[in-house]
């Protein structure tokens, strides 16, 4: 068992847990086997102008993030990090995080579905769906 003085310098130093947005996109891309930052954002449904954007620094939609989320088929614990990254979070009092965070949960990565989700809880204005 490592000491607390070990532990407080394993966390303190993990790249992931310092990394911005892109950075750690880029290392999920990677694991997830998309060989080309094309081929993760058309999934995706970004545009190269919005997704040049987010490489120049700029935070992405809380949609967008959410878009590169279900495109890489995260799961909950590396949906967590990236939306920490961008400044986000599923808060438990919000439906529509719930909503998402249970599409994630149970693999429900079609966003047509997600979609229906919201719509069925009375999400219709366009900045919630997908």
């Amino acid at each position: 068992m490592e000491n607390l003085k070990e532990y407080i310098e394993r966390h303190r130093t993990d790249p992931m847990k310092r990394s911005e947005f892109i950075v750690y996109l880029d290392v999920l891309r990677e694991k997830y086997g998309f060989k080309k930052d094309s081929d993760l954002y058309n999934k995706a449904g970004v545009s190269r102008q919005n997704y040049s954007l987010i490489v120049s620094g700029s935070r992405p939609k809380l949609k967008t993030a959410l878009k590169f989320i279900f495109a890489l088929h995260a799961n909950n614990r590396e949906c967590k990090y990236l939306l920490k990254k961008a400044g986000y979070t599923l808060a438990s009092s919000s439906t529509y995080a719930l909503i998402i965070r249970y599409c994630l949960e149970n693999k429900i990565y079609d966003l047509d579905k997600v979609n229906d989700y919201l719509i069925e809880y009375n999400f219709t204005g366009k900045e919630e769906l997908f």
